[in-house]
């Protein structure tokens, strides 16, 4: 499966692109393009899917994404008065701040001296896909506010400055430690594209590996043989993840009790539930809500 080369707007008159936007550049597609990506969500909820990982997207979340590193954005594009009845439609609120730089507009001497090594250390981590927290995700994020306002004279020099903390901090965590893009067949363009999002549309309820397998236009066999080598997991393990992740979203932000948790992530029963749940996290259902409501106080 090819991600898509994504070719990214460039501008005459600035070195790397910084927008506030209510849109993400790549819609509902996996994708890489040669610039590190800082995207900073401000209002919106989504899936990430990097890797052989699937993340949580909220707001405030703040994400460094490497150089050809494929990725995709699903951001919900609406929300209910009421989800469990889905009534009282309203679009979904997005704002995203998003920084695309391509290194290489230094040149290798510049990046290669030796007062730049830290330029080079960023490159690398971002190549596992990088989550700030705490107060190096607010220090960032105030720096790139600045970014939005300097006139052209201060934007390279803050965007060293920017860099530079990114190198020095300790405040994240690594999202993915398979990314590398050769291990993706060029013969195939959309495939896995569309697998994932009609498996985020329909995870609520009984897909049948012949169902999915249609999607791409394969008999079942083939196609649990394709997504295994494509994504190191069945495509079982893969539809588990995404469910608990949706459970543990609704764990998070909603009252529900376990039998509607259970029921709205995809699942038949509960046992089964509590089963699977506690056998990817390491916690049961009720012990990880208990641990999320000790945290939001």
């Amino acid at each position: 499966m090819k991600a898509r080369l994504k070719i990214l707007e460039s501008f005459p008159d600035r070195s790397f692109n910084l927008q506030l936007t209510g849109h993400y550049h790549s819609y509902n597609e996996l994708h890489y393009h040669a610039e590190l990506e800082l995207i900073y969500v401000i209002e919106g909820t989504g899936t990430l899917l990097v890797g052989n990982r699937i993340e949580q997207v909220n707001e405030g979340d703040l994400f460094l994404i490497g150089r050809n590193v494929p990725h995709m954005f699903r951001f919900e594009t609406y929300i209910y008065q009421n989800p469990l009845l889905q009534l009282g439609r309203m679009d979904a609120p997005l704002q995203l701040l998003t920084l695309h730089f391509n290194p290489d507009v230094f040149g290798s001497q510049f990046i290669n001296l030796p007062e730049n090594r830290f330029i080079q250390n960023v490159i690398k981590k971002a190549e596992q896909v990088q989550q700030f927290y705490d107060g190096m995700r607010n220090e960032l994020v105030t720096m790139l506010n600045q970014l939005l306002k300097i006139e052209s004279h201060g934007r390279l020099f803050l965007l060293m400055q920017l860099l530079a903390r990114i190198a020095e901090g300790k405040e994240y965590r690594f999202l993915a430690a398979d990314t590398n893009l050769a291990a993706y067949n060029n013969a195939d363009e959309t495939r896995l594209t569309k697998i994932y999002l009609y498996t985020l549309n329909n995870f609520h309820h009984t897909i049948k590996l012949k169902e999915i397998a249609a999607t791409v236009y394969m008999v079942p066999n083939a196609f649990c043989r394709y997504f295994k080598q494509r994504t190191n997991k069945s495509y079982f393990d893969f539809l588990l993840e995404v469910r608990i992740n949706h459970a543990q979203k609704l764990l998070k932000e909603s009252d529900y009790s376990m039998v509607v948790i259970s029921y709205e992530s995809g699942f038949t029963n509960l046992s089964n539930f509590n089963r699977y749940f506690k056998a990817l996290t390491g916690s049961t259902p009720l012990q990880s809500r208990k641990a999320y409501r000790s945290l939001a106080r």
